[in-house]
């Protein structure tokens, strides 16, 4: 089909592919990208993963550090997660405070870790009141070509499942804390999650969205 056309008249573009059934990428409308996972990527991390889904692709590493808990939850270690689109990964973000889509992102990976119950936070404590594991969840995107939600989920969940946290001892009387590096163990994971992106362009459901389909299906 005529590139020109892609150009001066996307959408019209797109609806000769849907009037075939088929997709410009040579996919069916109910195909998916291929997916890769890659897992223990970033070594100095206590867990990370890499993911792929067609050109989208996202790393995930989780660094473990020793603070003391929430006074309203003192049994609960703390997960904080975030996703990261840096200007790297698409033409469309710019440097400076996170995009609209990285902060929705951000709020999305945070409530489905809490109300997935996904983690056990009480397995994070070490003392009660007193000392917990803090897990800094970085999401980073390398490139985004698309359905970010499906690649971050996975990508998060692959990480935690290879998250190990060092043996540590809390010595009530001193409070001294003595960290064994060379002694780790995991952290259950009480969940395998996963997402999927439908887009919806005049009463077709796509499946696992490129970014030019977000693109086309929101200017539709």
């Amino acid at each position: 089909m005529n590139s020109s056309l892609k150009l001066i008249h996307p959408i019209r573009y797109y609806k000769e592919y849907l009037k075939q059934k088929v997709r410009p990428d040579g996919r069916g409308v109910s195909s998916f990208r291929p997916v890769s996972l890659n897992i223990n990527s970033i070594t100095t991390a206590d867990g990370s993963a890499v993911i792929k889904i067609g050109k989208t692709s996202i790393i995930c590493a989780i660094k473990a550090e020793l603070t003391a808990p929430k006074p309203e939850t003192p049994k609960h270690g703390l997960v904080c997660v975030s996703v990261e689109l840096p200007p790297l990964c698409s033409s469309k973000f710019r440097p400076g405070p996170p995009s609209d889509e990285a902060q929705v992102a951000t709020s999305f990976m945070n409530q489905l870790l809490e109300e997935s119950n996904l983690l056990d936070l009480e397995s994070l404590c070490i003392q009660v009141d007193k000392l917990v594991w803090v897990l800094y969840c970085d999401i980073i995107c390398l490139n985004h070509d698309g359905a970010l939600l499906d690649a971050c989920v996975p990508v998060f969940i692959a990480a935690l499942k290879t998250l190990t946290l060092p043996s540590v001892t809390y010595d009530t009387t001193t409070e001294a804390i003595s960290v064994d590096l060379n002694t780790r163990h995991k952290v259950p994971v009480n969940h395998s999650l996963t997402a999927i992106t439908h887009a919806v362009f005049q009463e077709t459901l796509v499946a696992d969205p490129s970014s030019d389909e977000e693109n086309i299906v929101k200017e539709h």
